[in-house]
């Protein structure tokens, strides 16, 4: 998580996820109750402005929390490539004041080019939304591992 405080248990729907990667960064959104997430875009890493990108993001979706793609080794040790997106989540928390929470995402590029490849796209096409897919993807692993994430409006209400 960034600088600002939180507990799992505090952070609420929806979530924006960053697949951070050496040139791009994809980035995928969930829905208000958690039920689907899709990625919306890829950003580029050598463009010193995406951080004020994320947060235009931010604030067109009302999201309450960031999700950054973790790329562990198999071993589930963290190495270089790791530790260059936890960089990264720290330069967006200069940012963004929201809870950035850090999710594993070993795997979840096969997995995208899977459906990507499923969905009929040819090999150009799978590489233009590869990023945004894998976001996508471990963003729904996210979710899933926490059931307890609820709307702004079911916490009102409980």
């Amino acid at each position: 998580m960034n600088n600002k405080s939180c507990s799992i248990s505090e952070v609420s729907l929806p979530l924006l996820a960053l697949d951070i990667g050496g040139k791009r960064i994809g980035v995928a959104v969930s829905d208000r109750l958690g039920y689907s997430c899709r990625g919306i875009t890829c950003l580029f890493r050598n463009d010193q402005g995406w951080p004020r990108q994320v947060n235009k993001l931010v604030v067109e979706y009302g999201i309450k929390a960031l999700v950054v793609g973790l790329p562990m080794n198999m071993d589930g040790s963290e190495g270089s490539q790791a530790q260059d997106c936890r960089k990264a989540a720290a330069q967006l928390s200069e940012t963004i004041d929201l809870p950035i929470l850090f999710q594993d995402e070993r795997l979840s590029t096969w997995t995208a080019k899977e459906r990507l490849f499923a969905q009929g796209l040819n090999e150009k096409k799978v590489r233009a939304k590869l990023d945004q897919t894998a976001a996508a993807v471990f963003l729904e692993d996210f979710i899933a591992a926490h059931p307890h994430l609820t709307t702004k409006m079911e916490k009102k209400h409980a």
